[in-house]
Formats: C-alpha cells, sequence, structure tokens
C-alpha cells in the first residue's frame, strides 16, 4: 500500500511531531544517538493471531526509515 507522505509538520516541546503521517504519531523523530524504535501489536482475527511490526531505523544525516511486516503466527 502506498501513501504521499506530507512532510508540512508542527513540532512541539517534546521529540514527537504531529503530523498527517500516521508513524509518526507512534514514533519520535530523529535525535542524537536513538537508533532505532519498534512497535510490535498482536490481534486477533478469523484468519489466526495477526502480528504487526513497525520499524524505524534512524539514519546518521537525521533522516529515517519505516518498514512494517504482518505475520499469522497461530
Amino acid at each position: 500500500m502506498y501513501r504521499d507522505k506530507k512532510t508540512k509538520a508542527e513540532f512541539t516541546k517534546s521529540a514527537r511531531v504531529i503530523s498527517d503521517y500516521g508513524n509518526d504519531l507512534i514514533f519520535e523523530q530523529p535525535r542524537e544517538n536513538l537508533l532505532k524504535q519498534e512497535f510490535v501489536s498482536y490481534e486477533y482475527t478469523p484468519h489466526g493471531l495477526k502480528k504487526t511490526t513497525i520499524n524505524r531505523k534512524f539514519t546518521k544525516d537525521g533522516g529515517y526509515n519505516d518498514t512494517s511486516s504482518i505475520e499469522i503466527i497461530g
């Protein structure tokens, strides 16, 4: 699934940002010495237990890359 990311954001005192990009509601913005964050959720579905993992890896240049995976585990 592809979604256009909106780059306009409002920074607050914390490391969080208010954004239309959903992962920004879960994860922090880049900061010094922060390497990676991970969010894992488990959900019952008609096909079994669904595990969703979202990772945010921070780059040395102040950016980040988000990846996600979904698996049925039981």
